[in-house]
């Protein structure tokens, strides 16, 4: 098996990585770099990575990219930002380094199928609107199987 620092190193290229400093087209097309300006730059952050990991992995900066791909696809260089970023996240959640938000987010998804929770009230706007209740939570069986997806170990990472 390949690990996630050999497919970074192949990811990112010396070479292009030199031009991609002086482009900024991820940072320039970047949602978030946009909302988050002080908290989020893409360019940055693949300088970061292509400097090492170890400190980039506790940082929660690697957890802000949404994955809109626009980065990738506006890359003169063809460097893949949005894959570097998803690999240096493996690499953090492998370490156990996932912030405070993203484990409880996963810990709500394990435990209701939704990302957010669903309002005591919410199936009562719905009927207002002529909508079909959806309940506090998903089928039994599709939270089973999520589990059974998501894993043993992972759900001890993040004390689900």
């Amino acid at each position: 098996m390949v690990s996630t620092s050999d497919l970074l190193s192949r990811l990112l290229d010396e070479k292009k990585l030199s031009f991609c400093q002086d482009c900024g087209s991820c940072t320039g097309s970047c949602p978030m770099a946009r909302v988050l300006p002080g908290q989020y730059n893409p360019r940055r952050l693949l300088q970061r990575v292509s400097h090492g990991l170890p400190a980039l992995l506790r940082d929660e900066e690697l957890w802000l990219c949404a994955w809109c791909y626009r980065c990738t696809e506006r890359c003169p260089q063809g460097i893949q930002p949005t894959e570097v970023f998803l690999l240096a996240r493996n690499a953090a959640a492998g370490e156990g380094h996932i912030p405070a938000n993203p484990t409880a987010v996963m810990r709500q998804i394990m435990r209701t199928g939704r990302s957010i929770s669903v309002p005591d009230d919410f199936d009562e706007w719905r009927e207002g609107y002529g909508l079909p209740p959806i309940g506090a939570t998903i089928n039994p069986k599709a939270i089973n199987e999520q589990r059974r997806i998501f894993g043993e170990e992972n759900l001890r990472r993040i004390g689900a």
